[in-house]
């Protein structure tokens, strides 16, 4: 009989577990996954001598979200999106960890801490007592520069002035800079309060992490954290960045194009989207750190003219919905274009970085799309949060997190389902072997 108690109980407990790792795992909007292809590049002087700017991307799951976040403001159809997000507000930041020369160091390595996590009630890097528990270097509660965007930066390890920014303040517990590096590691001129590394010499590394946080009314805010990111360096063992070439820039893929209800200039707005595949967001990342940048060029015409505009809009890369103005279709002859006026649009990638060359190097034309006037999607404004529809990369509902491709019945992945049944199962073979144990004893 405590062989059977055992086994429930066990049971119970992974039937427990099983469904809270499930239900965190289901409870955001995207998946969470980590900061991609993080690079780093030491800015050779420029804002201070030790500052580094860091570049990483969003994925397309994340993007779209946001977009369709922003898209529902200007709608005024927040209220709707964030009822069917299941919060009442979400927005995600970064956190950047640093260490110098070795990650496992007492001193200088990872500077990670419990307090990164965040208090209930003071937030992040703060103890209970509300006291900063991170240095001036410990990058725990940045804002994204525009998540709707697949590319980001952020400038770190900056100049640090002669105060408790450097030197900490031991009564608040809160260290400064100088008690994260060893002696033998840095210069300090007190007289200029300038901060100097030899990157000849020394090895900067950095990793980092998406921190989601999720607001509802009357209680207190919960904090959700992707794993840490690839660790990008600076100085004497960092990877060396170079250009790019033709041949690391393929042409855009873009779909769904349709008129929007808005207008520019007296004219209409389209929309389309942009898929935007791993190795672009790689190389995006790495130029946009090393001094460069990667954009998109839209250009268009209507049907029957001979030459395609380049038209004004969108031109930051981001998976999801792109917008163009058509107003640079107008001329003396067509003075605004109708909405039922038949489009063809057609994009490539430029990439420009005054750094190794001159001019820019430009991808393959996408495939021309179009539509008429028989398939115009006019869409004047969504009230959910996305499709629903997994496939669809303007949908905003996640796939499962575990299996990635169950449609997660009553919020379980199937396979938990699946695991449950065998569990159960096993406590009734269990039970039945231990009641006719007991009847055979009786006998």
């Amino acid at each position: 009989m405590k062989k059977l108690l055992s086994a429930v109980i066990i049971a119970a407990m992974l039937f427990a577990a099983l469904s809270v790792f499930a239900a965190a795992a289901s409870e955001l909007p995207f998946d969470l996954v980590a900061p991609a292809y993080l690079t780093a590049y030491w800015m050779e002087g420029g804002d201070s001598p030790t500052s580094t700017k860091l570049t990483y991307s969003l994925s397309n799951d994340m993007t779209t979200f946001f977009k369709n976040k922003e898209n529902a403001h200007l709608n005024d159809t927040i209220d709707q999106f964030m009822k069917n997000a299941g919060c009442d507000d979400i927005w995600m930041n970064v956190q950047v960890d640093w260490a110098l020369d070795d990650v496992n160091d007492s001193v200088s390595g990872w500077h990670y801490t419990k307090y990164w996590d965040g208090d209930e009630y003071f937030g992040l890097g703060k103890d209970s007592e509300g006291n900063a528990r991170c240095s001036d270097w410990d990058v725990v509660d940045c804002g994204l520069n525009n998540a709707t965007e697949t590319v980001q930066d952020i400038w770190v390890t900056r100049g640090v002035p002669n105060d408790d920014r450097w030197n900490g303040n031991p009564e608040t517990h809160t260290p400064g800079v100088k008690d994260q590096l060893r002696p033998e590691q840095y210069t300090y001129d007190t007289a200029n309060e300038e901060l100097r590394i030899d990157y000849t010499k020394h090895t900067m590394y950095f990793r980092a992490r998406f921190v989601v946080t999720v607001r509802n009314d009357g209680s207190p805010d919960r904090y959700y954290f992707s794993e840490w990111s690839n660790i990008a360096s600076v100085g004497k063992d960092a990877e060396k960045l170079g250009a790019l070439t033709k041949d690391d820039l393929a042409a855009p893929v873009i779909t769904s194009l349709h008129m929007t209800d808005k207008e520019f200039n007296d004219n209409p707005v389209v929309a389309f989207t942009l898929t935007v595949p791993d190795a672009l967001m790689a190389n995006a990342t790495k130029v946009e750190a090393n001094g460069g940048s990667i954009t998109i060029e839209v250009w268009a015409r209507v049907k029957g003219d001979k030459e395609f505009t380049q038209l004004q809009g969108d031109w930051i890369i981001k998976a999801g919905e792109m917008e163009s103005a058509l107003f640079n279709l107008a001329n003396e002859n067509r003075p605004n274009v109708p909405k039922d006026t038949v489009i063809e649009l057609r994009c490539r990638y430029r990439y420009d970085h005054p750094k190794y060359f001159d001019g820019d190097i430009y991808s393959d034309w996408s495939k021309t799309i179009s539509f008429g006037t028989d398939d115009i999607g006019y869409d004047p404004g969504n009230l959910s949060t996305g499709t629903g529809d997994p496939t669809d990369p303007d949908g905003n509902k996640k796939t499962c997190p575990i299996c990635h491709f169950c449609p997660q019945p009553l919020g379980l992945c199937i396979f938990i389902w699946l695991l449950i049944i065998i569990i159960i199962i096993v406590i009734i073979i269990i039970i039945f072997a231990v009641a006719k144990k007991k009847k055979k004893k009786q006998n």
